[in-house]
């Protein structure tokens, strides 16, 4: 046995005897409700995407009015009827398109503090005029309110 077998071999045992001693994280006790609420609606949202974000019900709630939970999208990864507003962009002024639903949830969620620069988490109807450019605007404001109950039967507030 050559010497780089021996040392590649330690190598790997320490590696090893290291990845036992990690320590083992405990499963968010959210992501299985709001998996399965998705999962009710038909969503192709990613839960455990989305429960990185601390205003993450609003980022639900407003892909409830906006697209039925990311059913009905006018862009790419764009649950959310987020406009494009880059300049030189071909779809200026048309909805945005994303990557993924990681690009899509973190500009959401960073979105969401232009209307509520607190906790991201702005109420639907102070943020509606700016948000939904067109009427009806008490349809839009019932169909956030009415998600974020939904949401907060499934997970109160105090589990966050």
């Amino acid at each position: 046995m050559g010497i780089f077998q021996v040392l590649g071999g330690l190598v790997a045992a320490v590696l090893l005897s290291n990845a036992a001693l990690a320590p083992i994280m405990p499963a968010d006790p959210r992501l299985a409700p709001l998996e399965q609420f998705l999962d009710s609606k038909g969503s192709p949202l990613p839960a455990a995407e989305l429960l990185k974000y601390g205003n993450w019900r609003m980022v639900v709630a407003l892909s409830c009015a906006e697209s039925g939970y990311g059913k009905n999208m006018a862009g790419t990864f764009n649950a959310w009827g987020i406009k494009e507003f880059t300049p030189g962009s071909p779809k200026y002024n048309g909805t945005r398109d994303f990557v993924s639903w990681e690009e899509s949830i973190e500009y959401t969620s960073n979105l969401l503090y232009k209307y509520d620069s607190k906790d991201g988490e702005p109420r639907a109807k102070d943020m509606v005029y700016n948000w939904k450019y067109v009427k009806p605007y008490e349809h839009w404001i019932g169909n956030v309110n009415y998600a974020l109950w939904e949401i907060n039967q499934i997970l109160p507030k105090t589990v966050a």
